[in-house]
């Protein structure tokens, strides 16, 4: 089952799963049971708009933790086969349930002729994701035809001759394998007996005949650089000492140092000037698997004290990151895939370890609808998860390893301004530095792609290329090395929060005496909304500079008056820019786009340097009428329709 099937709420109550599955004959547990609902779309505004996710953040309760796990696992058990969509792709390919062999690369497509797909990732996410609610039903809500389903399927791996990806290497259904091998065998009270000798086969092979030959020669005398411990690698090595450690390996102490090594490792660069991180997601993703290794450690107590400022690091950017209204979905920066929830199940356990109020407050008010089944058995189990904490205040703005949060808090009419800062070579990071994504009502209004594609082609040419981002492309030429220098970043005294970032070491082949900055400040008081100020300086005579804004999908465009007007039909997001006016025939769809339009600009610079101003005023009345600017004295002043206090003043 895919990640964005899981996602999806299926609609019935608790009372008529628990009629269909416990109480009925097998007629009417077929009428009754729900069906997966079709998946999202790989889009950024297929989850916004999503009506099932569309509520005021507002505390869960137990019950509808509950309820929704045995929804599911009605839904799970109804299945008669394993159809997984593969949404960065767009495809769907189906597989028999409890296979009894791996799947081989000669029974599958190949969808990118550069490289074999990695297929057993989303296997692997499904059948994980399987097993964990049939767990959690049987555990915790006494559902036995659960826990037996589970068995029979888990003992089903014993016949497979190894876990590893259709390219032969080890790493996400080694490691996704080993952890639902990890929860269920740790207690083995009310197994079948010959599953359970079958599923503990399955788990000892998987550690000493796939893990421990790929352990020493992956892991065994390596230095530990910031591309050496990424997600796919580590999640496979701790899932395994987590595996070790359940089974009782010779091979756990080994595995078990060398995933605490990493660890510390990890921590470390992150606090240091490496700035280390993959981006929200998937640190979240790596995460998930680091906090439940170290939550089953016989002593956890050295990794809550050496962690501790990095685990706040990383709730800081979870919650500082998140669109207004949906703490679900965060400013699309970098490849940040709202299929993958996996950071709210480590953001729980965090929250559970240590007293940070602003992720409870966040924990508290993720959908249930949109947690995966760890972090709804988390929520299920964790007492501390439930209570409930106030919104974080005062919102100010944050510096993250990768971006900066200027926003005025989390409710839906606030407003969030994230700007990219992407500072190291990791490869799900892209080179976007002064990327502005403006989020409000739930939404993202100016957006980015979110994503690089793997196939090669228009759509990898769109996510990679210079229409892909908002900063200043100069003279055909983007940014593609991420050396950007903060240089301010502050709330000032009227309550305008503000910073300022150097752009110039982020292009190649520009001037040695190039001078490019871009400050945002972005507005509370009166009408809310973002200025952005480009200045560039030292440039060729003549030098063109190109912008483009990408709008979210579904938004609908108008121009008055030389302003862009972007409308949801209940609000309008207004775009100026001085000097000039904004034009229709600047608006454009890009062919490798997935549905949002571009707002194209182009400007010379007739002696290498000038100013560019960008004005976005937020209107939740909808109106017609375009705000004016002026422009004196090196002074921006904008002017509301209907606001009749004084003007917004920019130095």
């Amino acid at each position: 089952m895919s990640t964005a099937r899981l996602a999806c709420k299926y609609l019935v109550t608790a009372a008529q799963v628990a009629a269909a599955w416990h109480l009925g004959p097998p007629a009417a547990r077929a009428a009754a049971a729900p069906v997966p609902p079709a998946p999202l779309a790989y889009d950024m505004s297929a989850y916004e708009l999503a009506p099932q996710f569309r509520r005021e953040p507002r505390p869960w309760t137990v019950k509808e933790v509950r309820r929704e796990i045995l929804t599911r696992v009605a839904a799970e058990k109804r299945r008669r086969e394993m159809d997984v969509y593969y949404y960065r792709i767009g495809y769907t390919i189906a597989y028999p349930l409890g296979m009894s062999s791996r799947p081989e690369i000669a029974d599958l497509p190949m969808p990118i002729s550069t490289l074999r797909y990695p297929w057993m990732v989303w296997y692997s996410w499904a059948n994980e994701e399987r097993w964990r609610l049939f767990h959690a039903a049987w555990r915790h809500l006494g559902d036995k035809e659960a826990g037996r389903l589970m068995q029979q399927e888990m003992a089903a791996l014993a016949q497979w001759d190894r876990f590893s990806e259709v390219d032969g290497n080890l790493g996400l259904l080694t490691g996704h394998t080993a952890a639902a091998l990890s929860l269920a065998l740790a207690n083995t009270n009310g197994w079948n007996v010959e599953y359970l000798s079958r599923a503990r086969q399955a788990a000892e092979s998987l550690v000493e005949r796939d893990v421990w030959p790929w352990f020493n020669s992956t892991w065994v005398g390596k230095e530990l650089t910031p591309r050496k411990i990424v997600n796919i690698p580590v999640i496979a090595l701790a899932r395994a000492a987590q595996l070790a450690r359940v089974i009782n390996s010779p091979r756990r102490d080994a595995l078990e140092e060398k995933t605490l090594e990493i660890l510390r490792t990890w921590c470390q660069l992150r606090e240091g000037a490496e700035n280390h991180t993959e981006g929200v997601t998937y640190d979240g993703y790596l995460m998930e698997t680091l906090t439940e290794w170290a939550d089953g450690l016989p002593d956890r107590k050295p990794i809550h004290e050496f962690g501790r400022r990095t685990f706040q690091s990383l709730t800081e950017a979870w919650v500082a990151l998140g669109v207004p209204g949906r703490v679900d979905l965060h400013a699309p920066l970098s490849d940040v895939e709202p299929e993958m929830t996996f950071w709210f199940t480590a953001l729980s356990l965090i929250t559970d370890w240590y007293d940070f109020p602003e992720g409870k407050w966040l924990v508290q008010r993720f959908p249930v609808e949109r947690m995966r089944a760890a972090g709804l058995t988390a929520a299920l189990t964790r007492r501390s998860l439930a209570r409930n904490n106030a919104a974080p205040q005062p919102a100010q703005p944050r510096e993250l390893p990768y971006a900066l949060s200027l926003r005025n808090g989390w409710q839906p009419d606030n407003l969030l301004a994230a700007v990219g800062l992407s500072r190291n070579g990791m490869g799900h990071l892209q080179a976007d530095a002064g990327q502005v994504v403006l989020a409000w009502q739930g939404r993202c209004w100016i957006t980015d792609p979110g994503y690089q594609q793997y196939r090669p082609g228009v759509e990898r040419e769109y996510t990679l290329g210079p229409e892909a981002h908002n900063y200043p492309v100069i003279n055909g030429t983007i940014q593609t090395v991420k050396s950007p220098k903060l240089e301010a970043l502050e709330t000032l005294p009227n309550g305008v929060q503000h910073a300022r970032v150097d752009l110039a070491g982020t292009y190649k082949g520009l001037p040695k005496e190039a001078a490019i900055s871009r400050d945002v400040w972005l507005l509370s008081r009166g009408p809310q909304g973002v200025v952005v100020r480009d200045s560039l300086q030292g440039l060729p005579a003549n030098a063109q500079v190109n912008y483009s804004w990408t709008g979210a999908h579904h938004l609908a465009w108008a121009f008055r008056d030389g302003w862009t007007r972007l409308s949801d039909g209940q609000r309008v997001l207004w775009v100026g820019t001085f000097p000039g006016q904004l034009e229709p025939a600047a608006l454009k769809r890009h062919e490798g786009t997935r549905g949002p339009l571009t707002l194209a600009h182009t400007s010379t610079l007739a002696d290498g340097q000038g100013v560019r101003w960008w004005v976005f005023v937020c209107d939740p009345k909808a109106g017609w009428q375009p705000p004016s600017v002026g422009f004196k004295d090196a002074t921006l002043e904008v002017n509301a329709p209907g606001f009749t206090g004084r003007p917004w003043v920019i130095r």
